[in-house]
């Protein structure tokens, strides 16, 4: 209960401040949060408190997921990995559902960790770009003036959001308008940015992602907007767009970047971890957690894990890849630098092309491999991302007075940062909890895919005839994936992918055994609600 006293000791403690590790700590814990942390001898240990002895293992602040994407399974998987907190920036499921599961969690009623919402991101009209894929599925909350901004921030507070996010297709004065009210009302501001040096002119918090401060580095600025434009359009991958990014440039971005306090977020374990040196551990890891059947995860999850290696290292030309690794080198320069040089790192999943919580652990270590010193590292998934979102007077850091949020792991992270993963136990708000994968299923699921999934579909052929077949049926759409399955009538049909927009079904003859008019859509396998709007098949009469 979390009114009762706890004192967690004999653990060297890493605290999140970046003070060095206390050997043989105590922590005491009462009614949730953090009332006594030191060093054996130095704390006195209420008479009445419960002991957890963690002698031999390292405790660290609970971790803070910098930029989620929440979906309804996700839960479990935060807490086996020491994640206490998600900071969800929607991405597919809309803000009232967030909200929903903030709610939940809080009041104990779904498993998982704390959230700090965003709803849906802020941003202007799309005019700038003929951008498809999920940025045209999710959209945005569209603001044209001033007074638009000013009031879209308001309307946030009232419902109970944390975090205001911003997308790129947005004027830098309107940008300021939405800064200076969430300011005025204590929220934070992050943003997508094709200018990061105006965004921070412009008074934003934080930056997400290496794109963003990679095209912020080309002085081109229609060249730099037709990059820009060509990856969200498709016509270019993100890992062979990042080849295009100018060093020489970097120091004026991250300049900007530090003498306003703005963090930032790379994100880049979810395109490039394939080429770290500790891709063979993730991909160990990442199975491990894919194939224990208690964890339960939809086949979604092993299909978009499984496509990042195999998009590099299988289909991928040794052009292409070569392409890739330049794009690698640059990105861990400008961590690199961007540290040195003071900068705020935050870190977090964005999971849609990775397993969400394992890719926070996955950027530590490739923050590391940068050059990013692991106590940076550590704050990059704790302090730092409260301090990003105006929470660390609560949450980031082993102090007293702080919400009592702790990760225990073997090992020692501060000689090698995979220890972050090896999570052994998990205390949220100063309660024990599971950290074990149950088969959890959260009671308010996901309505939206959580990966693209093509609304409008064409099929061909249109017409059969009753008994026929079996049918090859072509199903056409934006955003296929190969966990897709067509439905008929509400029943699967055995269907092959064969390509981004395209899929394969085959009909049997029993499927159409009668005359009619059947709907056709489709689904991803393992999701309980999300699916495409209906087409039809016209099912005539045979010759008896």
């Amino acid at each position: 209960m979390a009114g009762r006293t706890l004192a967690v000791r004999g653990g060297t403690l890493i605290d999140g401040t970046g003070r060095p590790p206390i050997a043989g700590a105590v922590i005491v814990i009462d009614s949730g949060r953090f009332t006594a942390v030191g060093a054996a001898g130095q704390i006195r240990v209420p008479p009445d408190a419960e002991i957890l002895d963690v002698a031999g293992k390292t405790i660290l602040p609970g971790f803070i997921d910098g930029h989620g994407h929440l979906e309804d399974f996700h839960g479990e998987l935060y807490l086996h990995l020491g994640i206490t907190t998600c900071a969800t920036i929607e991405v597919f499921q809309d803000g009232a559902w967030s909200l929903a599961q903030k709610a939940g969690t809080a009041l104990g009623k779904i498993r998982g960790p704390r959230i700090w919402a965003s709803g849906r991101a802020i941003g202007g009209p799309r005019a700038e770009t003929e951008a498809g894929g999920s940025r045209a599925i999710r959209g945005n909350l569209v603001v044209t003036t001033p007074e638009e901004a000013r009031a879209a921030v308001r309307r946030k507070k009232e419902l109970g959001y944390d975090i205001i996010k911003l997308n790129e297709f947005i004027s830098y004065d309107l940008v300021k308008a939405i800064t200076d009210e969430a300011h005025r009302l204590d929220m934070p501001v992050t943003a997508h940015s094709w200018d990061v040096i105006e965004s921070c002119k412009a008074g934003v918090d934080g930056i997400e992602h290496i794109w963003s401060v990679g095209y912020s580095s080309i002085p081109d600025v229609n060249r730099r907007r037709e990059l820009a434009r060509q990856r969200l359009a498709g016509n270019i991958e993100q890992e062979l767009a990042g080849a295009y990014y100018e060093t020489e440039n970097f120091d004026e971005v991250i300049e900007a970047m530090v003498n306003r306090g703005v963090a930032w977020t790379p994100t880049i374990a979810k395109w490039l971890r394939p080429l770290s040196p500790s891709a063979s551990r993730f991909r160990q890891r990442e199975n491990q957690i894919l194939d224990d059947p208690d964890a339960d995860l939809p086949p979604t999850v092993r299909a978009i894990t499984d496509s990042t290696y195999e998009k590099l290292l299988k289909r991928y030309t040794p052009a292409q890849l070569d392409r890739t690794k330049i794009f690698y080198e640059k990105a861990n320069e400008f961590i690199r630098r961007f540290v040195q040089a003071g900068g705020l790192l935050k870190e977090g999943s964005d999971p849609p092309r990775g397993m969400a919580a394992m890719l926070l652990h996955e950027a530590l270590v490739m923050d590391v491999e940068a050059g990013v010193p692991a106590m940076t590292a550590i704050q990059a998934a704790s302090l730092n991302v409260a301090k990003t979102f105006k929470k660390d007077r609560d949450y980031g850091s082993v102090e007293p007075g702080k919400v009592a949020d702790l990760a225990i792991v073997e090992g020692d992270p501060l000689k090698d940062i995979w220890a972050t993963q090896n999570v052994k136990m998990v205390i949220k708000d100063g309660v024990l909890v599971e950290t074990r994968f149950q088969k959890y299923k959260n009671p308010i699921p996901s309505f939206y895919a959580n990966q693209t999934l093509p609304w409008d579909l064409q099929i061909s052929p249109l017409f059969v005839t009753a008994g026929s077949g079996p049918v090859l049926m072509t199903v056409k759409g934006d955003g296929v994936w190969p966990f897709h399955r067509v439905l008929l009538n509400g029943e699967a049909l055995p269907t092959r992918f064969i390509n981004k927009t395209e899929l394969q079904a085959t009909i049997p003859p029993h499927a159409i055994a009668k005359a009619g008019t059947y709907i056709v859509t489709i689904k991803a396998e393992g999701e309980s609600l999300a699916e495409s709007h209906r087409t039809h098949l016209v099912v005539g009469f045979g010759k008896d």
